[in-house]
């Protein structure tokens, strides 16, 4: 082996150590972030009107304030409500802030918000 040869072995021995550090120092920030707990989106306008919910979506807000988080598939069998509309009013109220849904498999809990606006509705109704 000539002296160039070894060189060249040295540079690229040490690139793959280098680059197989940083690699491995990103997929383990990146898992570490994967398994934070799951944040609500932030809720900063609570001015907004929140009586405009509809019958199934307070009737979901009263089975979580009465039962505490529960999954899709618990909420979709109790009220009698099929699996795709649960999921859709879940989504649509995890968006409206009120809300959280945290885990595997996703438990959903009220938020402030969500707990004001089904005081809101049943005061109105």
């Amino acid at each position: 082996m000539t002296p160039d040869s070894v060189t060249l072995i040295i540079v690229f021995s040490a690139l793959f150590v280098a680059q197989t550090a940083i690699y491995t120092y990103l997929l383990l920030r990146l898992r570490s972030r994967l398994k934070a707990p799951a944040q609500g989106p932030p809720v900063t306008d609570t001015s907004r009107d929140v009586t405009q919910i509809t019958d199934s979506m307070a009737k979901i807000l009263r089975e979580l304030k009465s039962r505490g988080p529960l999954t899709a598939r618990e909420i979709s069998s109790s009220l009698g409500l099929s699996r795709e509309h649960t999921a859709r009013t879940l989504k649509r109220l995890v968006e409206e802030g009120l809300l959280v849904r945290e885990g595997k498999p996703y438990r959903y809990r009220l938020t402030g918000l969500g707990e004001e606006a089904l005081r809101s509705r049943d005061v109105t109704a």
